[in-house]
């Protein structure tokens, strides 16, 4: 197995659309907790926080331990190289709480949208999963059993700062069409990827991550 190059328990600040300051996620190394070897494959994770702040300075530990999740599970792209450019920033190394302890499930989707590129959740006609940290064997589900886990799809900075923006604003009762025009993919897609999601702060931390049987 490869040396890990990120530990599981670092905090990172990420900065949020429309100035709205920063909010921060723990990273979550998965070949920590998997029982197959990920390290040829996406497998770091970041659990964001609802902990914001408008200086990242202002960031600290006790405030950030007690805040509630965010967002479930993010598979993210290119992290190294987004720290080492400044997206984010590493302000901290914390405990993981017992479901982040575990490799997750993610959902795909598909849907039969002739002659697009780009098609979202509310055009799915099908589900699917994979466990274990191994996209390799996608299982077919309904939407009922996967419709509190995350997308299989590793992210970038900018669609990370997005989304969590997106959440922000959603439980704030904003109106997300105030912020963004939703008029191209790169916005339709993480906007439905929230809509279509149960909020995971209302899933019980014995079911996240789980698929619903």
């Amino acid at each position: 197995m490869k040396k890990k190059l990120l530990e599981s328990g670092v905090v990172l600040s990420i900065k949020l659309n429309h100035d709205l300051g920063y909010s921060f996620a723990k990273v979550v190394n998965l070949t920590d907790f998997a029982k197959d070897d990920l390290s040829d494959t996406f497998h770091l994770i970041l659990y964001p926080y609802h902990y914001i702040v408008q200086n990242e300075n202002d960031y600290k530990h006790e405030e950030f331990i007690k805040s509630e999740p965010l967002t479930g599970p993010l598979f993210v792209d290119h992290i190294l190289y987004e720290i080492k450019s400044g997206f984010y920033k590493i302000v901290d190394k914390v405990d993981l709480k017992p479901y982040e302890k575990r490799v997750p499930a993610f959902r795909g989707f598909s849907g039969l949208v002739y002659g697009k590129i780009h098609y979202f959740e509310d055009e799915a006609t099908d589900w699917n999963y994979f466990e274990r940290g191994t996209p390799f064997r996608r299982i077919v589900a309904s939407y009922e059993e996967v419709k509190h886990l995350e997308d299989n799809t590793a992210h970038s900075h900018e669609f990370v700062e997005r989304r969590l923006t997106m959440e922000i604003l959603n439980r704030k009762g904003e109106n997300i069409k105030d912020y963004y025009k939703l008029d191209d993919w790169t916005e339709l897609c993480v906007y439905n990827n929230m809509v279509y999601k149960t909020p995971f702060n209302q899933v019980p931390d014995t079911h996240k991550g789980i698929v619903k049987k």
